[in-house]
């Protein structure tokens, strides 16, 4: 029995052992290091994370914005379309109404001139045709 009561003494003057009770200090205080590091690692990743979500909501927030303005501008277009359509058209009715009133005018200058000629009345043939425009 002597025998196992020297391997606890020779344990406690072993040198390893004496050199990791030594070094169990500065272990826990890597350990302690690495655990700070991986906290801070742990958080940076949580906070990159919530930023890049941030981002895209912010993102998605842009696209929702500029999808409205394309739909707000197409309805935009889709009416100033119709109103150059509806431009164009009143246009074309009042060129042709236009052009009808002057076929008019000109057939009743001629009229008139015809009448004047063809007056027994000598006084009709003397007026003047200006005051017609």
């Amino acid at each position: 029995m002597q025998s196992s009561e020297m391997t606890p003494q020779f344990q406690e003057f072993n040198p390893q052992t004496t050199c990791f009770s030594g070094n169990s200090t500065s272990d826990e205080a890597d350990e302690q290091q690495i655990n700070i590091i991986n906290e801070r690692k742990q958080r940076r990743m949580i906070s990159n994370r919530e930023s890049a979500r941030r981002s895209r909501m912010r993102k998605q927030k842009h696209m929702d914005e500029l999808w409205s303005q394309v739909i707000w501008l197409q309805n935009e277009n889709r009416q100033l379309i119709d109103t150059l359509n509806h431009v164009s058209a009143n246009l074309d009715r009042v060129l042709q109404e236009n052009s009808q009133l002057k076929e008019e005018a000109s057939e009743l200058r001629q009229m008139l001139t015809d009448m004047r000629l063809n007056s027994p009345f000598p006084s009709l043939r003397d007026l003047d045709d200006d005051p017609l425009p």
